[in-house]
């Protein structure tokens, strides 16, 4: 090594160990231009005045000894005048990168000095001008020989653009170096393991229809969902050994749109938009459905719920619900919840960016079942430092004595794949007015950007003087949005690339630790990551919709699992998280859902005549309840008198079965000690006890002495009618032909009141109205003595 070398190298071990501890804290901007303060705020502004240069493919993106790498990619000119004499050199180091930090330390840091050394060979100068608005394509050829790399590693690589012999602009990149069988012998292989998200914002309430229309494009082929859907369905991604990450209410929303459906509905669940059937949605519904029978997976919770703030603030029944509705949902969808191989010690759970601490653990294993934890890796720290990234997989005990399984993704990579487009290094996001083929062109360096870093990091972990094989869990954000071409080239990179060794979630957790892994620090007693659902939202959830869900649901007949549990698991799902304005769609969902069941509960109510008179000082008082719902429901019906009144109720059915969309009368047996009126308090329960909303009413009953008064008018009225017949026949002489027929004629027959209170103490007959009302003429009918009865015997 040359005294020239030896300074390189200890500058950058240096500038390594000044910048890499912030790495948590600062995201790589793009690269800046090695000369030109001008220029360097161009690219700060994201508007570039000046020419730049960006990598977009290597091939191949591994070197080997005695091998070529082609390095291709282009110039912009942002510019509205022509560039010509643009010039293209390469630039590299003999030494790889000593450690992750100085990777990191390269990309964020531009200018350091000796360590990049050009390419030997000649520079290529663009064959004609740049135009204006436009780009130009180049490539070069980089010797892995003249270039001197022999050891396995991670080597930068710049691509420096110059004009008249000035540095106009620099890109860079890394390249992995492979020896061969001599790395074969002594490289560990790095066990990789990844998680698959298929989880958007969800789109179903209480309504049938869907909030909007987004997932229609995102599961088309080229959308979101179905890009992750293409590549996860690959050769590649089952050689990967995938593991799926699902949120059923998204299956949910996608099986709506299998059918004609509705898109923004009102409150009221009317007005909305139809919709024709998506065979997008039915095909990428059969897909998932397709994928899941063949590598593993496991579900969240419904709508993919803050779980980590849930627990936080004691949610646990609301929780348990998530949990409970997602698993039932996917058992409906695809016929189970989890799928491994080998099997799981218990249910998975992955919260929002993989934080949460030791408290919502707890609360996951001991009410969820909850075995595997899916963190960041920040979050368990090796007890003791160390000079080389851990293993993947650890343990933590529970407060039972039992233990939690614990799967770190790896921080540094998932940064890496949640970076935007304008934060990759070396890739400008360009003028608005550039033509379509060059923000084209743009998006393809991205890409190439982010696949090149995550391989170099890959590398590096696996390069790294450990004498335990080892394991690394990659979990891209729940929102991932890669292009196709991005995600093929990771699985196939996975699966092709000599250092790694692709594994399911369960094969690593199979695998355990390797003996003389470091010990890991336990997860922060209290952490409330930033932007998670706030506790006044979650409170709210809880003591308004939550309680009148779980009311409703408790008078439905044959409910099933947790009517409209669903829609209080939208409320708190993390697609919300962030700050306010983040969680307004949160809290007017909540206002309308709440509208929506309370709603509901006033369809189940008393109705009928507010004022009752009994034929008595005793009978039954009727009292009807009517369910305007579509489904059966089952309520108490409870009664009791005011204070100061008279009058006693005697036993009843309290239990009531009310068909839907029909009214159920029930008889309450009363009587009064005195004539008079009394009032009834009546209201409708769960069959629990607990009151329902708005169903209280009161019935006046008065008490009349009509039940005697009928039976002496009856006697009287029998007594004349029987005198009256007698003295009729003495004076005709007896009956003769035809004249009982023609005497019966003549009688204005007078009807009798039934009075069931005469026998006894039978109560007597019941109605709505007042004292005076006349009585039904055929309960009069009924007693009357039929005229000429006696000459028909």
């Amino acid at each position: 090594m040359t005294k020239e070398r030896g300074r390189r190298w200890l500058r950058l071990a240096a500038l390594a160990v000044a910048l890499g501890a912030g790495w948590l804290t600062i995201m790589p901007a793009a690269a800046a231009p090695a000369t030109g303060a001008g220029a360097a705020a161009g690219r700060r502004s994201g508007a570039p005045t000046h020419p730049w240069i960006a990598i977009t493919s290597l091939n191949p993106t591994v070197a080997t000894p005695k091998g070529k790498v082609a390095v291709s990619g282009i110039v912009a000119n942002p510019g509205a005048t022509a560039l010509p004499g643009l010039t293209v050199q390469l630039w590299t180091s003999s030494f790889p990168l000593p450690s992750r930090a100085a990777m990191h330390s390269y990309l964020a840091a531009p200018n350091v000095p000796g360590l990049d050394t050009p390419v030997p060979g000649p520079q290529l100068t663009l064959p004609g001008r740049v135009p204006p608005h436009g780009t130009e394509r180049w490539t070069l050829t980089l010797d892995v020989a003249q270039a001197q790399l022999r050891a396995f590693g991670v080597y930068p690589l710049a691509a420096q653009l110059g004009s008249a012999g000035t540095d106009v602009d620099v890109a860079r990149t890394f390249l992995p170096f492979w020896p061969g069988k001599a790395a074969a012998r002594s490289v560990k292989p790095l066990t990789i393991g990844w998680v698959w998200p298929l989880i958007d914002t969800p789109q179903q309430g209480t309504c049938p229809a869907l909030f909007s229309n987004e997932l229609a494009a995102s599961v088309a082929p080229g959308g979101r969902l179905g890009t992750l859907l293409a590549a996860g369905q690959s050769d590649a991604a089952r050689n990967a050994m995938l593991t799926w990450a699902i949120d059923p209410a998204l299956l949910s929303d996608v099986a709506v749109m299998k059918q004609p459906y509705q898109v923004g509905a009102r409150a009221d669940c009317v007005g909305g938009k139809p919709e024709k059937a998506s065979r997008a949605a039915a095909a990428w519904l059969g897909g998932v459905q397709a994928v899941t029978r063949q590598q593993d997976f496991f579900v969240t919770p419904y709508a993919d719920v803050d779980m980590a703030a849930m627990a936080d603030r004691a949610l646990d029944s609301e929780l348990t619900a998530a949990f409970n509705d997602g698993q039932a949902a996917a058992r409906k969808i695809l016929g189970r919840a989890q799928r491994a191989t080998p099997p799981m010690p218990g249910v998975v759970a992955w919260p929002t960016g993989g934080l949460a601490d030791y408290n919502v653990l707890e609360e996951l294993a001991a009410r969820q079942r909850v075995q595997v934890m899916i963190m960041d890796g920040r979050l368990m720290p090796p007890a003791t430092p160390a000079s080389y990234t851990p293993t993947a997989v650890a343990t933590t005990p529970n407060r039972d004595g039992g233990q939690m399984h614990v799967l770190l993704s790896d921080d540094k990579i998932t940064q890496i794949l949640s970076l935007p487009r304008k934060q990759i290094p070396g890739v400008e996001p360009g003028p608005v007015r550039m033509p379509a083929s060059v923000r084209s062109q743009i998006r393809q360096a991205a890409a190439f950007g982010k696949e090149q870093w995550f391989l170099a990091e890959t590398a590096m972990i696996a390069a790294e003087p450990s004498s335990a094989a080892r394991a690394v869990v990659v979990a891209p954000p729940r929102r991932w949005n890669p292009s196709l071409s991005l995600a093929y080239a990771l699985l196939q990179e996975t699966v092709t690339t000599p250092w790694l060794h692709p594994a399911t979630l369960a094969g690593l957790l199979a695998a355990g630790p390797p003996r003389g892994s470091p010990a890991r620090q336990q997860p922060p007693l209290h952490l409330v990551s930033r932007g998670e659902l706030t506790g006044a939202l979650l409170r709210q959830v809880r003591v308004s919709l939550a309680a009148r869900v779980q009311l409703l649901d408790s008078i439905l007949t044959t409910s099933g699992h947790g009517y409209l549990s669903t829609a209080v698991d939208v409320v708190e799902s993390s697609a919300w998280r962030g700050g306010n304005l983040a969680q307004r769609p949160a809290a007017q969902l909540l206002r309308h859902e709440l509208a929506f069941v309370n709603g509901k509960l006033r369809q189940v109510k008393i109705v009928g005549s507010p004022r009752v008179t009994l034929g008595g000082k005793a009978g039954d008082v009727p009292v009807s309840v009517r369910n305007g719902l579509p489904r059966a429901v089952t309520v108490r019906l409870k009664a009791v008198p005011l204070t100061g009144g008279n009058m006693v109720i005697a036993g009843y059915k309290q239990i009531i079965n009310v068909p839907g969309k029909s009214q159920v009368t029930v008889r309450i047996p009363v009587r009064a000690a005195l004539a008079g009126t009394s009032t009834l308090k009546l209201w409708l329960t769960t069959p629990g006890g607990t009151t329902l909303p708005g169903s209280t009413a009161s019935l006046t009953v008065t008490a009349t002495h009509f039940g005697t008064l009928a039976i002496v008018l009856i006697s009287v009225a029998l007594v004349v009618f029987v005198l009256s017949a007698a003295a009729r026949a003495i004076r005709r002489g007896g009956p003769q032909d035809g004249g009982a027929t023609a005497e019966a004629e003549d009688l204005d027959p007078m009807p009798s009141p039934h009075d069931p209170a005469s026998g006894g103490d039978e109560p007597g007959s019941v109605g709505p109205g007042t004292a005076d009302e006349r009585q039904p003429a055929k309960e009069g009918d009924e007693h009357a003595t039929a005229p000429g009865g006696a000459d028909r015997r």
